[in-house]
C-alpha cells in the first residue's frame, strides 16, 4: 500500500538546496565543522574501545596464561565471562535513557570512560597474589559492560543530532566502522603478545583500555550538548549558538541556522502536542509501532546473525577444522579483523550512494550464503578430515563477517536512531538496548555450549534466523535515505507532521541545477513511502 507525501526531493534533502555563506568551503576548511568533527572524535574513540574490548576474549582463549589465570573455565564458565558484559548492560540500560534525557547526552559517555578505567584496573589484577582470577575478571567485565551499554545506546543518538546535516549520515555510518578499527588493533596487539609466555601476554592488551578511556574523559568535556536536547529543555538561545558556531561557521545570518532552528522547534512542538514520548503512544500509535518494530528487527539482525560465534569463539571454529596452534589462530584472527574493517568501509561508501533497502539486501543475501557455505565446509571437514574443506571453512568465515559488516558497519547503529523521533529516541534506544543485551546474553551463553555439544549443526539455527529476518526486512524496512531527521517522521506519521513542518522551508534561499527537471524548481516534491 502506497502513501504519497510532500517531503522533499525524493532522497535529495531540502537542506542541500540551501546556499550557506561558506558553502564554497570543504568541511576541513570550515572552522566550525572541523572543530565539531574533532570533538565528535570522543564518540568514535568510545566505539573503537568497545570493538577493542569485544575482540580480546576471543584471542585470550588461545593464551595458556590467561586460561590458567581464570581457572581453566568450562564452556559454561566461559559463556558467563562473555555474558556478564551484557547482563550488566541489561541492568543499566534504563538508567542511560533517563540520564540522557534528564541531564544531557554527554554524561553517558563520561560514565562509560570511568567504568573502563575502573574495570581495567580490576581485570589486570585478576590472579595476582591470592586473588581469585575468575571472580575478579568477571567483576571487571561487569563494570566495563555497564559503561559499554551507556555508550552504545547514546552515542548513535549524538551522531544523529550533533553533525552538520550534510555529514550526518556519513558520521553516523562511521560509528560501527570505529568498532572494527578497535577490533583490528586488538587482534594485532594480541597476535604480537601471543609470543609472550607470562601473564603479561594478556595483561598488556587489557591495560591498553586506559589510553582511549582517558581520551574520552577529556574530550567529552569540550563536546557541545545536542542542539535538540537544548531546545527540548527550553534553551533555544544556546541551540541557536550551537547552530551558528558549528553549522554556520560563526555566521549569525546564515540561512541554514533558521532552517534547522525552525525545523527542530516545529518537530519538537508537534511531538509534545501529540504526547509522542508517552509509553502508551510509543507502543500503541500506528507510526510508532512501526518504528519500534524496526528497532526490534535491527536488534535481531545485529545479534542473531551468527557472527557472535566468530567474534567470541573464533578459536573454537578453527579447532573444529583442525587449526589449533595459538599463534596461527591469533594471526588468522588479525587478518580477519583487517578484512572486516575494509568491508565496513565499503559499506560506509555504499551508504552514501545507494538506498538503505538495497544495501541491506546485498549484505543479508551475502551473509546467508556465507552461513550456508560455512556449514557445508565444516560438515565436510568433520566427515573427511581433508584440508580442502577446512581451508574453505576459514574462507567462509571471512566472507560471513565481511558480508555482515557491509550493513552492520554503517546501518545497524544508525538506522533505528534516525527512524525514532526526538522525544522517543532515548526511550526507543533503551528498549533496543534491553533487547540486544537479552539476545547477546543468549548468544554468549548458548554459543559455547552448542559448539561443544553439536558443533557445526548450531550454524543451521542461524541459517533459519537470517532467512526470517531477511523476509521481515523486505516487508517492513522503510527507505530513509535523503531526508533530515525531522522529515523522516513524515514517512511514518504522514500528513500531521507534514503540515507541522510545511512552513519551515518557506523563504529559504535555494539553488537550482540548470540540468535538473523543472519539477525540482520547488522546495517540495511528491515522494512515496517505500514500504513494500
Amino acid at each position: 500500500m502506497e502513501k504519497r507525501f510532500n517531503v522533499g526531493h525524493e532522497g535529495d534533502e531540502i537542506y542541500k538546496n540551501i546556499v550557506q555563506i561558506d558553502s564554497h568551503l570543504k568541511w576541513y576548511q570550515n572552522k566550525g565543522i572541523r572543530r565539531l568533527n574533532l570533538l565528535i572524535l570522543a564518540i568514535f574513540i568510545g566505539q573503537a574501545l568497545n570493538g577493542y574490548d569485544g575482540s580480546l576474549i576471543s584471542s585470550f582463549q588461545s593464551y595458556k596464561s590467561w586460561v590458567a589465570t581464570v581457572g581453566h573455565p568450562s564452556s559454561s564458565a566461559l559463556g558467563l565471562i562473555n555474558a556478564s558484559v551484557y547482563i550488566s548492560g541489561f541492568v543499566t540500560a534504563p538508567f542511560a535513557a533517563f540520564i540522557s534525557d534528564r541531564f544531557g547526552r554527554k554524561w553517558c559517555i563520561r560514565y562509560s570512560a570511568l567504568t573502563n578505567l575502573i574495570g581495567t584496573a580490576i581485570g589486570c589484577a585478576a590472579g595476582a597474589g591470592k586473588s581469585h582470577g575468575y571472580s575478579m575478571f568477571i567483576i571487571s567485565r561487569v563494570i566495563i559492560g555497564s559503561g559499554i551499554a551507556f555508550a552504545v545506546m547514546i552515542s548513535p543518538i549524538m551522531l544523529q543530532e550533533l553533525p552538520h546535516p550534510k555529514q550526518r549520515t556519513a558520521l553516523a555510518g562511521f560509528f560501527d566502522c570505529a568498532y572494527n578499527i578497535g577490533s583490528f588493533i586488538a587482534a594485532w596487539v594480541c597476535f604480537g603478545c601471543s609470543h609472550i609466555a607470562s601473564n603479561w601476554s594478556w595483561r598488556i592488551p587489557y591495560l591498553i583500555h586506559i589510553g582511549p578511556a582517558l581520551f574520552m574523559l577529556i574530550f567529552i568535556q569540550f563536546l557541545p550538548e545536542s542542539p535538540r536536547w537544548l531546545m527540548m529543555h527550553g534553551k533555544e538561545e544556546k541551540c541557536r549558538e550551537f547552530l551558528v558556531k558549528y553549522h554556520a561557521n560563526g555566521h549569525e545570518d546564515d540561512p541554514m541556522v533558521e532552517f534547522e532552528l525552525n525545523e527542530i522547534k516545529e518537530a519538537l512542538l508537534f511531538e509534545k502536542n501529540v504526547k509522542q514520548d508517552s509509553w502508551k503512544n510509543i507502543f500503541f500509535k500506528k507510526g510508532n509501532r512501526h518504528r519500534m518494530g524496526l528497532v526490534f528487527l535491527i536488534g535481531a539482525c545485529q545479534n542473531l546473525s551468527g557472527t557472535g560465534i566468530i567474534q567470541y569463539y573464533y578459536t573454537k571454529i578453527l579447532n573444529l577444522v583442525g587449526i589449533t596452534d595459538s599463534q596461527t589462530q591469533t594471526g588468522i584472527n588479525a587478518g580477519l579483523t583487517s578484512w572486516t574493517w575494509l568491508c565496513a568501509l565499503l559499506g560506509l561508501y555504499l551508504s552514501q550512494r545507494i538506498k538503505r533497502r538495497q544495501q541491506l539486501a546485498i549484505s543479508w543475501i551475502g551473509t546467508l550464503l556465507a552461513n550456508i557455505g560455512l556449514t557445508i565446509a565444516t560438515a565436510r571437514y568433520e566427515a573427511t578430515g581433508a584440508s580442502a574443506p577446512g581451508i574453505a571453512a576459514v574462507v567462509m568465515v571471512w566472507l560471513y563477517n565481511g558480508a555482515f559488516f557491509i550493513a552492520c558497519g554503517p546501518l545497524f547503529f544508525s538506522y533505528q536512531v534516525e527512524v525514532l523521533t526526538y522525544t522517543m529516541r532515548a526511550r526507543g534506544m533503551m528498549v533496543w538496548g534491553l533487547w540486544v543485551k537479552s539476545l547477546s546474553i543468549f548468544s554468549a551463553y548458548t554459543n559455547p555450549l552448542a559448539m561443544e555439544r553439536i558443533g557445526y549443526k548450531w550454524y543451521i539455527f542461524y541459517t533459519a534466523i537470517i532467512s526470517l529476518t531477511g523476509v521481515l526486512m523486505y516487508f517492513f524496512i522503510v527507505e530513509t535515505k535523503g531526508y533530515t531527521l525531522e522529515e523522516i517522521a513524515i514517512l511514518f506519521d504522514g500528513e500531521p507532521v507534514q503540515e507541522a513542518l510545511a512552513h519551515v522551508t518557506e523563504g529559504q534561499t535555494v539553488y537550482v541545477d540548470d540540468e535538473a527537471d523543472s519539477e525540482k524548481d520547488h522546495n517540495v516534491k511528491e515522494t512515496s513511502k517505500e514500504t513494500v
